[in-house]
């Protein structure tokens, strides 16, 4: 992977669960910032599955590196 390829790029992320997220996160690995806005409830995959700290552990896979906002 080309690491910092979209260094500079801002992308705004409404997606939910695992497949938007999961785009977005392989925009942030090639360096873009990921600005992820949230519903008032939070991703759904926050409170799906396993938890670790309270947060489901697919929505933590899926969103690390990301800003979020609810």
């Amino acid at each position: 992977m080309i690491e910092g390829l979209l260094e500079g790029i801002r992308v705004v992320d409404f997606t939910n669960y695992l497949p938007g997220p999961f785009a977005s996160q392989r925009l942030s690995e090639l360096g873009a910032e990921i600005i992820k806005i949230e519903s008032v409830q939070g991703d759904p995959a926050r409170h799906t599955g396993l938890k670790r700290e309270g947060t489901g552990i697919v929505y933590l896979a899926n969103n690390r590196g990301k800003r979020a906002f609810r």
